[in-house]
């Protein structure tokens, strides 16, 4: 029963996620092709900008920080 209850709890989260984030798709985007560009030399801070953008648009979405 609780590992039910869990995975109710685990289901509605994502789906929470999937409503608040598709309104961040640009800022999504931006950050994706930044990684993959850089995907053989990538490191800490690379794609800094467009992932702070996405978590500012995230947050700003889902009322929630992290």
């Amino acid at each position: 029963m609780a590992g039910q209850q869990q995975a109710g709890k685990a289901r509605r989260l994502v789906l929470t996620l999937e409503k608040g984030l598709a309104g961040c798709a640009k800022e999504a985007t931006a950050y994706g092709q930044c990684v993959t560009a850089n995907i053989e030399t990538i490191g800490k801070h690379a794609c800094q900008a467009q992932f702070q953008a996405f978590k500012a648009c995230a947050q700003q979405t889902l009322k929630r920080k992290w």
